[in-house]
């Protein structure tokens, strides 16, 4: 056998070798539970795993039937955001925000899915538009492709279609804004009014 083929066998090896590796390790999720009776606290932000790990989650916690939303900035992964969202709702899990939750962006569509949804006084649930720049053909184009979609699934949540045209004007992909109770209570986003003071 010639050096050069040598060398090629022990560097696919290695690589091999590697690969199974990285497979045997465990996954990190930045989204984690914390289970408390019935409830779970859920902080962290979405990605390409959370599809299978909220899957496992609900299969393994039967008793849970509610997911308080503690504090989750978004998701790094859309598609696997949307699948996720509706395991929530496929599973009946009501969504709470606590007096000091915060969750924002995809995110919100976690708080969206449940049944009911419930918010303590004091909840922060920020929504921006998707894309470039408010305005930039790029985003235009993004928005327009995602508008029966997102239509779609706010109908099926119960929760006014017009909900995501006003997430699209009410901040920049930079920015974020918080609702208020009157804009939950406007779109449907809230089951109850927690009679918050002004």
């Amino acid at each position: 056998m010639k050096l050069i083929h040598i060398f090629i066998f022990a560097v696919l090896f290695i690589l091999g070798a590697l690969a199974f590796w990285d497979l045997t390790e465990p996954v990190e999720h930045d989204v984690t539970f914390d289970v408390k009776g019935n409830v779970a606290y859920v902080t962290g932000t979405t990605d390409s795993n959370s599809h299978n790990l909220v899957k496992d989650f609900v299969r393994e916690n039967p008793e849970v039937d509610t997911l308080i939303l503690q504090a989750m900035p978004g998701t790094m992964d859309m598609d696997t955001n949307r699948r996720v969202v509706m395991d929530i709702r496929a599973a009946g899990l009501a969504t709470h925000v606590p007096a000091d939750g915060r969750i924002a962006s995809g995110a919100v569509d976690w708080f969206i899915a449940g049944s009911p949804r419930t918010i303590d006084c004091g909840a922060m649930i920020g929504v921006h538009s998707w894309g470039t720049k408010v305005g930039e053909r790029a985003d235009k184009t993004f928005y327009d492709s995602q508008l029966r979609t997102q239509r779609y699934f706010l109908s099926r949540m119960d929760v006014d279609p017009d909900f995501y045209e006003f997430t699209r004007g009410a901040a920049g992909p930079d920015d974020i804004y918080w609702l208020s109770v009157d804009d939950m209570l406007r779109f449907r986003l809230i089951d109850e009014d927690p009679k918050c003071d002004s």
